[in-house]
């Protein structure tokens, strides 16, 4: 069984933390991060009086925790953030943290109102008939009352914002933490097969060029003898097909999310997770990829292996093949001696 992904440990919490204050303080929303069972891994920000004293409540947190799991696990099922309302009918969101297609926490927000349809939103946990619930709410409403208020519209746009941002930190932790365990082995691999294979770690310019190195070879590390990438979360291998059987043209996540039935965005997500980095990157390397082989078993001339590939300006795939490789098509097949 694969060894469950630990956020805390390539995510700087104090960091986070940081930045989780700033956007409550912002948006006028508590926020919070819980690992995959729903238990908090980083300080309250912004809470609410009322919630405070719910989630201190030593009988009554259990129900917060519950919620908060449950909105996570919801939110993975949809593939997107879910605003809902809580027990005591005050409004949430989860936006979940996916890495390997598994659910490993989520960061939770709301202690917050709507200022209309509030009963729109699904309630999670419905709790209306327990007597120490009642009995709580109504002997805090007036705390509840002072619960700032947005529109629908606008705690959607608010979950949006806060999907995108924490893809973007997660993703970066992850692949940094990644990068240094792939680096480390690679070293080890370089020393036992040559002394000066990889550059020294002392050396910052040289650590980038083994990086990139990495990454290339990673990607032609699942390319199997026919020339299709096998992806390791399964769900992508239609749109990684399709990518491969249409090598002329440039295809967009919303056409590949047609293919997978998923959302663009949380295709992306997968992609990345997939090869490390934003797929635009990793489709570009794909291109100068095939270009090489064109390049070393055709008689194609550079112009013609631009229009092979799809590009729009042979001096466009010149650049783009300069940019990966540090040098041109031509001259990079003259080193090969034709």
């Amino acid at each position: 069984m694969a060894e469950r992904f630990d956020i805390e440990r390539v995510l700087d919490l104090n960091k986070w933390e940081i930045l989780q204050e700033k956007i409550a303080t912002a948006t006028d929303l508590a926020i919070i991060l819980v690992d995959y069972r729903g238990k908090p891994i980083t300080r309250h920000s912004q809470v609410k009086p009322f919630c405070r004293l719910a989630r201190n409540h030593p009988q009554l947190s259990v129900y917060c925790e519950k919620c908060d799991a449950r909105g996570g696990v919801e939110a993975v099922r949809t593939g997107e953030p879910f605003i809902y309302r809580c027990h005591f009918d005050i409004i949430d969101m989860a936006i979940p943290i996916m890495v390997d297609n598994h659910y490993v926490g989520a960061i939770m927000a709301g202690e917050i109102m709507a200022e209309h349809h509030q009963e729109q939103l699904e309630q999670v946990l419905n709790l209306s008939e327990r007597e120490d619930v009642r009995s709580f709410k109504a002997q805090h409403q007036d705390l509840i009352d002072a619960y700032p208020r947005l529109s629908l519209t606008k705690l959607t746009e608010v979950a949006a914002m806060l999907e995108q941002l924490s893809e973007y930190i997660v993703t970066e932790a992850i692949k940094k933490d990644y990068l240094v365990k792939a680096y480390k082995q690679t070293l080890r691999i370089a020393k036992r097969e040559t002394d000066d294979a990889y550059p020294s770690t002392e050396d910052t310019a040289d650590l980038e060029f083994v990086r990139e190195d990495l990454r290339q070879s990673l990607l032609e590390k699942r390319l199997t003898d026919t020339g299709i990438y096998q992806a390791k979360n399964r769900t992508l291998q239609p749109a990684i097909d399709a990518v491969f059987a249409n090598k002329a043209a440039h295809l967009d996540l919303a056409s590949l999310a047609e293919l997978v039935n998923l959302s663009p965005t949380y295709l992306s997500r997968l992609l990345r997770e997939e090869f490390g980095e934003p797929f635009s990157q990793i489709y570009a390397k794909l291109k100068i990829h095939w270009a090489e082989e064109l390049l070393s078993s055709t008689e194609l001339s550079i112009a013609e292996i631009s229009d092979t590939l799809g590009y729009l300006e042979p001096s466009y795939f010149i650049r783009s093949f300069k940019k990966i490789k540090g040098t041109t098509p031509l001259k990079w097949r003259q080193s090969l001696g034709k």
